[in-house]
């Protein structure tokens, strides 16, 4: 097989990934109160790394500021998020995780991992190694051409 061949077989299998995210995307998940955006959860991930500003989070998850600004809303009218002033500018917010925000990541977390070990129960531990391994390079490609493209000047191609 050529390695035409092979990145062609890759565009196919990645194409059926992205339906599937794409999917996962709009699905909605229940909490006691409200339904929340899965690209919602992304923003509640990332802060529970670490506290952030919001356009700090937004270049972090490589979205829109106003897409960014419409999920922390809800994350913040659902009391998973709390804004505070930032320590550093005390004319800036800076976005932080309640606890009952941790609570819904843990749960979330415990969910997608019994998901996963469903998923990939028939899966000896080599093979699950390589797909980390293999997945992991193929991510910091992506991120590493994604943040060359966005660095790229105006008429240079992009667009």
């Amino acid at each position: 097989m050529s390695r035409d061949d092979q990145i062609v077989d890759f565009m196919e299998v990645l194409a059926r990934q992205l339906r599937i995210r794409e999917r996962l995307a709009t699905t909605r998940w229940r909490t006691a109160d409200k339904v929340v955006e899965t690209a919602a959860y992304h923003c509640l991930f990332r802060l529970n790394e670490a506290p952030a500003r919001s356009g700090e989070l937004a270049e972090a998850l490589f979205s829109d500021p106003s897409t960014i600004s419409r999920h922390v809303a809800q994350l913040v009218k659902l009391g998973y998020v709390r804004r505070e002033a930032d320590p550093n500018d005390g004319r800036a917010t800076i976005l932080v995780v309640t606890e009952s925000g941790a609570k819904r990541v843990a749960e979330l977390k415990i969910r997608r991992s019994e998901e996963l070990q469903k998923m990939l129960s028939d899966w000896d531990d080599g093979d699950l190694d390589t797909l980390t391994r293999l997945l992991g390079r193929y991510v910091d490609a992506a991120e590493r051409s994604l943040i060359e493209y966005n660095a790229m000047p105006a008429g240079s191609g992009k667009g």
